[in-house]
């Protein structure tokens, strides 16, 4: 296992999400109108960010949050418990006599899925990121990472953070108003399995990957999480531009193909006993979790879409409407869903090298609750931006800290600490 925390700080800066969450575990999702009782009842911290920032906090880092709290207990738990984790929490608003933002989250054993309904503080206002706190937040910074949310004040931020050579990682999540304004700004993304589609209006997953990639021509790399079932990342050349200059000679693949044959490559790898090939980490219960494989095309490829599966315009742009739609519903927000869609845009076929990773190996009945899963891999990855470890890098350790987590309710305390890692995840 690994030693203690990095012998230089290296301060990373994240602005979005932080509140409280209520945690309710029961035995199965509940039918309407029915009745039953909590196996278990826990607040805890919560909000994409500062789980996000947690994470990295134990790899190491020093994270500082930016964000917009209530000035209520609620909100004083909220600094207390990032206080204890080591989050820096000098740039946080708190709103006079408003509530902090918090999340009602049920957690089904059963079906090992949790439902989270959120409710939300007070909006953080572009003019409320004073120069002072910019400042403040970006001095000595390393990176900035933006969860998506807050994002008229989040834009700001980051344009701040490029004019001064910082690098900035986003996350797409789901569609919100001004993400895409934000993504733009980004020289690195992390994004949900469904976000490609839901933002590109196209339900084939490599279609919707590669068309997502090729709308952000100044991201550097793209990984996008699948939960279960691994990571695939997107890797631009050093350039940036995504070509060889050998047009003409370079590979092309059907990118649905190319992401299919690389798990398939990585699951032939494994041995007919399926033997784990790393221990990554051990739960507090002692559950011995592994490092998955990874498959890559070692070179530039030019991705190309799927024949006969990509959608005609007018079914892309109703796919993403309604995916807009539901976005606008699930955020209370029915009667703006405009302002949660994507415009229509041309597609050159990226060229970039793939690389697939699977998710950590740990037996079924170990996983206790999903909760975060997501935050804990970008966590994993701020970490190794930060210390300059490789995209791949932060696939295998991502998997294997995601994994972590998920033995523990809630999204924090099944976290590991830098010393409950092996040393080659690090």
């Amino acid at each position: 296992m690994a030693g203690g925390p990095l012998p230089n700080p290296i301060k990373v800066v994240g602005m979005g999400s932080a509140g409280i969450d209520y945690l309710a575990q029961v035995a199965s999702y509940p039918k309407p109108d029915e009745k039953l009782r909590t196996e278990r009842l826990e607040a805890q911290g919560g909000g994409n960010c500062g789980n996000a920032l947690t994470a990295a906090a134990r790899l190491g880092l020093s994270p500082w949050i930016v964000t917009k709290i209530g000035d209520d207990s609620l909100g004083d738990g909220i600094i207390s418990e990032f206080q204890r984790d080591g989050v820096v929490t000098d740039c946080i608003l708190r709103a006079p006599g408003a509530p902090s933002p918090f999340t009602y989250i049920i957690v089904d054993r059963e079906g090992a899925t949790r439902t989270c309904i959120h409710t939300p503080g007070e909006v953080f206002n572009p003019s409320e990121l004073t120069l002072e706190l910019i400042n403040n937040a970006l001095n000595d910074a390393a990176l900035v990472y933006f969860d998506g949310r807050l994002t008229e004040a989040a834009v700001l931020l980051a344009k701040a953070a490029r004019s001064r050579g910082i690098p900035v990682l986003a996350e797409g999540e789901r569609l919100r108003p001004g993400l895409e304004d934000l993504l733009q700004e980004a020289d690195y993304v992390v994004t949900s399995a469904h976000f490609p589609s839901n933002w590109t209006g196209e339900e084939c997953q490599g279609n919707a990957i590669i068309k997502t990639f090729a709308r952000l021509p100044k991201v550097k790399w793209m990984i996008t999480t699948l939960g279960k079932n691994g990571s695939i990342l997107l890797e631009r050349r050093a350039d940036n531009t995504g070509t060889t200059g050998e047009s003409n000679s370079i590979k092309e693949g059907v990118a649905e193909d190319v992401f299919k044959n690389l798990f398939a490559e990585v699951e032939e790898k494994r041995s007919p006993r399926k033997e784990k090939t790393l221990r990554g980490c051990t739960s507090a219960d002692g559950t011995e979790i592994f490092a998955g494989g990874v498959a890559t095309t070692t070179t530039a490829i030019r991705l190309l879409l799927k024949q006969g599966i990509s959608e005609k315009d007018s079914d892309v742009v109703a796919s993403n409407a309604a995916a807009a739609a539901a976005a606008a519903a699930a955020n209370a927000d029915t009667g703006n869903s405009a302002a949660y869609a994507s415009q229509l845009a041309p597609f050159q076929p990226p060229e970039a090298i793939v690389t697939v990773s699977q998710a950590a190996h740990l037996p079924d009945d170990a996983v206790l609750d999903t909760t975060g899963a997501g935050d804990a891999f970008i966590g994993s990855v701020l970490y190794c931006i930060a210390t300059g470890k490789s995209p791949q890098h932060a696939q295998r350790l991502g998997a294997v800290v995601a994994a972590r987590k998920c033995t523990a309710l809630g999204a924090r305390p099944g976290l590991p600490f830098r010393n409950d890692l092996a040393a080659a995840l690090l």
